[in-house]
């Protein structure tokens, strides 16, 4: 017999298997359209001359980009009153990573964040500080774009400056919105409160958190974030020296937000869909097709390869927690 429990989980784990046949979808169909068009021989070439030495220093730039973005999850957490040791948040912001780069999902890592801080500090906390966690990043690099685009607009690509700083500038003002809106306009709270309990119980407990953390913890997660974009840049410059490119670091500032909000497209971790904008964007540096195509990869692999850290810490994790 059948008991409502797995009646009700049977919908959900489907609609989860259609979202990652989705991702994964679109993910080769976006790789199929790239080797398309771009010889694969031109790619391994570019990767066998690489410099590993750069390389290298991508990832230490991807481990201090790590740490700062714990930092700034230690800082949410402060701001509502929750003290977790920064050492434990670093410890869970990579495993987070690994998870995020092994998943076809670019937020399973936060399920796992989730989970483990909430054995210390309760479960609406740690999902709400996630949540912010996130959104502030995305704010930062829409923050950066449009820093970028009013002190060298020629860092983007003449035909998509407009529509570069509309997404942006929309980006920005809906995540002040979605930030401050629930103190700003009050009956929104009383509109979810109408709501079937399960559909709002959610969005309840985000807002709660929201309402807690002070505009002052706000605006220096959102610094942190601007700073760990720097870093991202950083990472991306010395990948494409890692591949005998010269691309100016304003030219990077530039086009690396839009790279990265590429991470928002149902895919797994952008891959894919990266590529297949990046002729696009890098044509301004004077990139081929193939060297474009050839940078993201390896900004991917690079990544991914730096954050397989993740699972022997995970490992060890469990380890220590074992009867």
């Amino acid at each position: 017999m059948t008991t409502p429990e797995a009646t009700s989980t049977l919908p959900a784990k489907t609609k989860n298997r259609l979202v990652t046949l989705l991702k994964v979808g679109i993910t080769l169909l976006s790789l199929a359209y790239v080797f398309t068009n771009v010889p694969l021989s031109e790619i391994g070439e570019g990767i066998r001359q690489a410099r590993w030495s750069w390389l290298l220093l991508a990832a230490l730039f991807n481990f201090a980009g790590l740490v700062l973005r714990s930092i700034r999850w230690a800082i949410l957490l402060n701001g509502i009153g929750s003290t977790v040791p920064l050492a434990q948040l670093i410890r869970l912001y990579f495993v987070g990573a690994f998870f995020n780069g092994v998943l076809p999902s670019g937020f399973g890592g936060d399920v796992v964040r989730v989970i483990e801080v909430a054995e210390d500090v309760p479960q609406a906390t740690a999902a709400g500080t996630v949540i912010v966690d996130r959104l502030s990043g995305l704010m930062g690099l829409f923050l950066l774009g449009l820093l970028v685009m009013g002190f060298n607009p020629d860092a983007f690509p003449a035909e998509i400056l407009w529509q570069v700083g509309g997404v942006c500038l929309l980006g920005l003002v809906g995540g002040v919105f979605l930030l401050r809106g629930w103190r700003w306009f009050p009956f929104l709270e009383r509109w979810l409160d109408k709501l079937p309990q399960k559909l709002a119980r959610p969005f309840l407990k985000l807002t709660a958190t929201l309402q807690a953390l002070p505009t002052q913890t706000l605006l220096l997660a959102l610094a942190i974030s601007l700073l760990f974009n720097f870093l991202l840049v950083g990472q991306w410059t010395a990948v494409s020296r890692g591949i005998n490119l010269e691309i100016s670091y304003w030219y990077l500032m530039g086009v690396v937000p839009l790279m990265s909000i590429a991470l928002l497209v149902p895919s797994f971790s952008g891959l894919g869909v990266r590529e297949a904008i990046a002729p696009l964007l890098f044509a301004g540096a004077g990139l081929s097709e193939a060297q474009a195509v050839t940078l993201s990869l390896m900004v991917f692999f690079v990544k991914r390869a730096s954050e397989l850290v993740g699972a022997p810490i995970y490992l060890l994790s469990l380890w220590r927690k074992r009867p």
